[in-house]
């Protein structure tokens, strides 16, 4: 088994030093599909200066050169939308929060789309509830990454597995796949911003839940095994206003 840690730190201090990498790995994703646009907007142009050319023709050649449009002006928004949830100001509005509701809330949520991939997803969760102050909101951000994550490591199927424990002064949330797997040279990539093995997506996804969970004083961290499966694994501190609320119990 290989594994690889992000270790949490001064985070601020972290994005003002990787600004100037974004910034460069930002144009370098912005030219594929805006020179894909270009290039249809040119064919679009002669097609509709072509005063020979038969209308049907004309009109099925546009559509499918708009359709292409569309879907780079979709992926250019997703694009820009995942790059400013990752650069932007988060400001943490953190609540006493049951981490058991928030992995079943999830699993209910993304149930249906992992079932039509043929993906079977489980929750694991403590008897006693385990509470902690986060943002609710960030937080499910973080992990549906980590859950679209999975179930695009399942192209043929297979168990997708959240678990929420405790141990020690920490709760540990724990987003387990029984798919392709890592090997560690990809490991060693996997958070970078604008990396990704797969052919769709931005490649923000995992730094942008890395960050989350490093806003939280957390630690995300991975361990693959090439052809078995990945699990992805946030651990965030128990405070004195987060404690287990099933401890005194």
């Amino acid at each position: 088994m290989t594994g690889h840690d992000e270790p949490s730190g001064e985070v601020q201090a972290q994005w003002v030093a990787q600004l100037s990498e974004l910034a460069g790995g930002l144009a370098h994703e912005l030219r594929n599909p805006l020179s894909t646009m270009k290039v249809n907007l040119k064919l679009l142009a002669e097609d509709l200066a072509d005063e020979e050319a038969r209308p049907e023709d004309v009109r099925r050649r546009a559509l499918l050169k708009v359709d292409v449009l569309r879907r780079e002006a979709d992926r250019l928004q997703s694009l820009f939308d995942d790059f400013l949830n990752l650069t932007g100001v988060h400001e943490l509005e953190r609540t006493p929060v049951e981490l058991d509701q928030v992995v079943e809330r999830l699993v209910t949520f993304f149930e249906p789309m992992a079932t039509s991939h043929g993906i079977t997803m489980r929750a694991l969760t403590r008897d006693k509830p385990l509470a902690c102050r986060v943002d609710e909101k960030l937080l499910s951000t973080a992990l549906l990454n980590l859950v679209v994550n999975a179930k695009d490591a399942m192209p043929q199927g297979g168990t997708l597995t959240i678990e929420a424990s405790r141990d020690g002064n920490d709760a540990v949330i724990a987003v387990s796949d029984t798919g392709i797997g890592m090997p560690p040279e990809i490991l060693d990539r996997v958070f970078r911003p604008f990396f990704s093995n797969k052919a769709s997506g931005t490649g923000l996804g995992l730094a942008l839940t890395r960050r989350i969970v490093q806003e939280h004083g957390g630690r995300l961290s991975v361990h693959s095994t090439v052809g078995s499966g990945s699990t992805f694994t946030i651990r965030l501190p128990l405070s004195d206003e987060g404690v287990d609320v099933g401890a005194a119990s």
